[in-house]
């Protein structure tokens, strides 16, 4: 009896193997035919997705698209406004303008330039006519001069070596000559000049410088009521004042006229030009 029970397990739990085998095999073929749904879904979303996609991008383009109209219509629409504003502002001008009267333009005239004026050397310019003479100054070497008052020479001109002064009671150089005369003597012009300056010195007195030309002038000294003025041509021989009272420089000499006569500012010995 217990041999057949053991049979009789065996043999059903070989039909239930058999049985789970069949069933297993069933399955897994009715699995190879089906499709599985959760490997659609992930399909699904993508076809989703890629037509999402070029909705995007087609409502992006779109909406840059709009954004760059609508830019360009307010940029458009400004420049309109700006050529509305300037229109009206020419306008505005134009209408002032047509207001005011125009004067007619004159054109000034520009001087024309003077060209520099030269300098003319002191010796040509101290031979320029003057004073209605028509004749120019031209005192040179060979020229003469008058005497310039009558009377003695008392003090000579001594520029190489030292002469003695009674008055200043001392010896010294002298660049003139002092002629003796009583006052109230006509003093003369030695030569043609032009009266450059007359002052007062204290060892001459009233005095006038007169240029001769060619860089020479002669002075003279010791002089009151003086017959000339200042930029007065006075020809030769002509009179020039008078011998006043001596300074103290020459109170022992008496009166005189001091003469003196220049070549570029440095003494000359008159007596070399005396006739």
């Amino acid at each position: 009896m217990r041999k057949n029970q053991k049979g009789f397990l065996i043999a059903l739990c070989l039909c239930m193997l058999s049985v789970s085998g069949i069933f297993g095999v069933y399955q897994y073929r009715k699995g190879l035919a089906v499709p599985e749904p959760e490997k659609e879904v992930p399909r699904q979303s993508a076809q989703v997705q890629e037509q999402e996609e070029p909705e995007k991008e087609a409502a992006n383009s779109s909406g840059t698209v709009a954004q760059a109209d609508t830019e360009e219509e307010e940029a458009e629409q400004a420049k309109i406004d700006t050529e509305e504003d300037i229109y009206k502002i020419g306008e505005a001008e134009l209408a002032q303008t047509e207001e005011i009267p125009q004067e007619p333009l004159i054109a000034e005239e520009t001087p024309a330039e003077e060209p520099p004026a030269e300098e003319v050397p002191q010796e040509e310019e101290e031979s320029v006519e003057t004073s209605g003479q028509s004749d120019r100054l031209s005192f040179s070497d060979q020229s003469k001069i008058l005497w310039p008052v009558n009377g003695d020479v008392i003090l000579n001109y001594s520029m190489d070596k030292s002469i003695y002064f009674s008055t200043l009671n001392q010896y010294k150089y002298h660049p003139a000559i002092v002629i003796s005369a009583p006052v109230g003597s006509e003093v003369h012009c030695a030569a043609r000049g032009k009266v450059s300056k007359i002052y007062v010195n204290e060892e001459t007195g009233t005095t006038v410088l007169m240029q001769l030309g060619k860089g020479y002038d002669a002075v003279y000294g010791q002089l009151k009521e003086v017959a000339v003025e200042e930029g007065d041509v006075v020809e030769q021989g002509s009179l020039i004042g008078y011998v006043s009272e001596p300074t103290k420089y020459y109170t022992l000499e008496g009166s005189n006229l001091y003469f003196q006569l220049l070549k570029k500012s440095q003494p000359i010995n008159p007596m070399d030009y005396m006739e």
